[in-house]
């Protein structure tokens, strides 16, 4: 259930994603102190997280899902609303930084769960 972004330049893309949530212009989407992505809407707030990881020799930024600590299991409707937000504002904000952005139905590196 990871977010697998290609691009030729993961590390400045992840810092426009970065920019982009300091500056509000990331739809609603927040940033915790340790680097981790969560929806800021009041629903969804902290519900879920996704982790960057950049994988230079695939050219690859990659978002694995992290469900919150208390949580057993991830419902389809939180992966579904989780995948299709960030997928919406990288296609909405940063459409000419990558080739293509694949959003995975089973767990893939780095997803935490």
């Amino acid at each position: 259930m990871a977010i697998i972004i290609q691009t030729d330049q993961p590390d400045l893309l992840l810092d426009k994603i970065y920019d982009a949530i300091e500056n509000k212009k990331a739809d609603k989407w927040m940033s915790t102190p340790d680097g981790l992505l969560t929806y800021g809407t009041l629903l969804w707030k902290n519900e879920a997280f996704f982790r960057p990881q950049i994988w230079v020799d695939d050219k690859q930024l990659r978002f694995g899902l992290i469900k919150r600590k208390d949580r057993r299991h991830i419902s389809s409707k939180l992966y579904a609303t989780f995948h299709a937000k960030l997928v919406e504002t990288l296609l909405a904000c940063f459409d000419s930084d990558f080739r293509s952005v694949t959003a995975t139905a089973a767990r893939a590196e780095p997803d935490q769960f």
